[in-house]
C-alpha cells in the first residue's frame, strides 16, 4: 500500500447494490482513478449499539467501552484519509444503520481523546425517493455540524432526490453519479 491514500465508505443502506451504493461506487471510481485505495464498510451487516452517553470514552484504552463491531469502524475511519458517509434518507434523517456510527464518534471530540483524527476529508452521499431537495435538510445540517466538531474538511456533498426504485440511479441519476465521481477524483 505504501503512500496510497485511503477512502473509507461507510455504507448506511441495508440494501447491497442499491441506488445509494451505486452513488458510492461512482465516488470510489473517481478516487481509484487517481490512485486511492477504497474500502467499503457495510454497517447494516454489523452489530453497532447506540451511544449511551456514559462519558467513559477511552477509559479502557479504546474510543468506546462498548464491545461491538464499532471497533472495526473506528479502525476503518482512523486508517482513512477521507471518509464518505453514504446513506439513503429515512424519515428525513440518517438510516438506523449509520446513525450509531455517527453517535459513537463522540470519543474523538472528548478532551481525553487518545488518538487524533482531525484533518480528514469527508463526503456526504445521500439518496431519497422524495422529489424535493429539502428532504435532505436534516442530514446535511447534521453532517456539517458533526464534521466541524471532528475537525474534518468537507470535500463534497451529493444529495440525489427523486431516486427510489431499484436501478433508478443508473437511469435517472446520471448527473449525481457524475458529481460523485468528480468529487472522488478531486479528493
Amino acid at each position: 500500500m505504501g503512500d496510497k491514500k485511503i477512502l473509507t465508505l461507510l455504507l448506511g443502506s441495508p440494501r447491497v447494490g442499491g441506488n445509494t451504493e451505486k452513488l458510492a461506487d461512482a465516488l470510489a471510481k473517481g478516487a481509484e482513478e487517481k490512485g486511492w485505495e477504497v474500502r467499503k464498510t457495510r454497517l447494516a451487516a454489523m452489530n453497532l449499539r447506540g451511544c449511551v452517553d456514559c462519558r467513559a470514552c477511552w477509559s479502557k484504552g479504546k474510543p468506546c467501552v462498548q464491545d461491538d463491531d464499532m471497533d472495526k469502524v473506528y479502525a476503518d475511519i482512523e486508517a482513512a484519509d477521507a471518509v464518505a458517509f453514504v446513506s439513503p434518507v429515512y424519515y428525513y434523517s440518517w438510516t438506523a444503520q449509520i446513525k450509531p456510527a455517527w453517535d459513537r464518534m463522540l470519543p474523538f471530540g472528548m478532551p481525553n481523546a487518545q488518538r487524533n483524527i482531525k484533518g480528514k476529508k469527508t463526503v456526504l452521499l445521500a439518496v431519497a425517493g422524495d422529489e424535493e431537495a429539502s428532504v435532505f435538510d436534516g442530514v446535511t445540517a447534521s453532517f456539517r455540524q458533526a464534521t466541524e466538531f471532528l475537525g474534518w474538511e468537507i470535500a463534497g456533498e451529493v444529495c440525489a432526490y427523486g431516486i427510489y426504485g431499484r436501478g433508478e440511479m443508473e437511469t435517472n441519476g446520471t448527473t449525481w453519479l457524475e458529481q460523485a465521481k468528480k468529487i472522488g477524483a478531486d479528493l
